[in-house]
């Protein structure tokens, strides 16, 4: 995969799949876009990671003007290291205890 791609246009059903056609022209092949669906038809800004010629991975989809609602993402490495320094004081106290007690 490569850049990150912002681009708008008319999503339509391709032969292979749902396609963007964008308004800057060119047509690009959406990967991971089961959200995407519904907007058949709609004029969408979509935010991916270009991968091959014209395939996009799309990480982002909405219609322009709408109010876009930020959901509380998670990032797996923020949450193994969270659990990495949890199991960590975990320990040191069960060592205290045990010295201690």
């Amino acid at each position: 995969m490569s850049s990150t791609q912002r681009l708008a246009g008319i999503i339509e059903i391709g032969p292979g799949g749902l396609v963007l056609k964008s308004d800057g022209g060119g047509t690009w092949q959406l990967e991971n876009a089961s959200a995407a669906r519904k907007l058949v038809g709609s004029h969408v800004e979509i935010v991916g990671q270009r991968c091959g010629f014209n395939g996009l991975v799309c990480d982002e989809i909405r219609v322009p003007g709408e109010i876009r609602r930020e959901g509380l993402k998670l990032r797996l490495e923020f949450l193994i290291a969270a659990a990495l320094v949890a199991y960590g004081l975990y320990a040191i106290a069960i060592a205290l205890i045990t010295t201690l007690g």
